[in-house]
């Protein structure tokens, strides 16, 4: 059975962090993976989630362990997934994001790829099967089709869905790769999925069962396409002037012990 760390980028998540924890008791009881640990990286947040999360914690009388890392400067999702996956010492680690927009649940059919070994592991909310329990707007689900299509055709590499927030990777794929990683926000996503596909690790992409949650307060969608081609553009970049590659990092393999607090 292969062991699994859950890491949770949280960021002023006061008002959601005990629902949160109600899902996480909910849907925690699985039974094709040893799960070890819950990380949550708080990613500079403005408010005391230190106390919301320990009183959420014995509110729920979660019985599994959890660890909170913590850190000034509000750096990005992928920075904290970053972070969260130094503290990982198990086969697989889980990342997903703290609205559970992407129930724990569909965990259950990602257990058959674990493993067979699969390195990269990503949840779609866009291909066929994919269930919308609670639908998006029309524009917003026009927008998400777009992105993928357009990030597919500039990075040459096929996904239904770049951002889903609900992505498996193994313990070989974090040693291997994620030293070289170079984007922390919008562009993490698509950054560790062109890398999977180009450096030849086993991927696969699943369907999932996911809810709309209205974050309007934190995702702007003209900003956020802006930010998306810049960072399809720096990913491209970095891949053909060998920024990816083993011989860029005078550290590599050293470097393999990576730090980014």
């Amino acid at each position: 059975m292969e062991s699994l760390t859950i890491v949770i980028p949280i960021y002023n998540e006061e008002n959601r962090i005990e629902k949160s924890i109600k899902a996480l008791k909910k849907d925690f009881n699985l039974g094709g993976v040893e799960l070890k640990k819950v990380i949550f990286v708080d990613d500079g947040s403005d408010d005391d989630i230190k106390k919301k999360l320990q009183d959420a914690h014995l509110k729920a009388n979660l019985k599994i362990s959890y660890q909170l890392i913590s850190y000034k400067k509000n750096r990005g999702r992928g920075h904290a997934v970053k972070i969260g996956a130094q503290f990982a010492k198990t086969d697989y680690i889980l990342y997903m994001d703290a609205d559970f927009s992407i129930p724990l649940k569909n965990l259950n059919k990602f257990f058959p790829y674990m493993e067979k070994g699969y390195d990269v592991i990503s949840g779609s909310k866009k291909m066929p099967e994919s269930v919308a329990k609670i639908p998006r707007g029309f524009v917003r689900n026009i927008v998400g089709y777009g992105h993928s299509l357009i990030a597919s055709m500039l990075l040459g590499v096929f996904y239904w869905d770049f951002q889903g927030g609900f992505k498996i990777f193994s313990k070989k794929y974090i040693k291997e790769v994620f030293p070289m990683l170079r984007i922390d926000r919008w562009g993490f996503d698509m950054e560790v999925l062109f890398l999977a596909k180009k450096m030849g690790f086993k991927t696969k992409e699943l369907p999932v069962i996911w809810n709309h949650i209205d974050r309007d307060s934190k995702v702007k969608l003209v900003r956020d396409i802006t930010k998306s081609l810049k960072d399809i553009f720096e990913i491209q970049i970095n891949w053909l002037t060998g920024k990816y590659h083993y011989h860029y990092y005078k550290f590599f393999p050293a470097r393999l012990d990576f730090h980014y607090l």
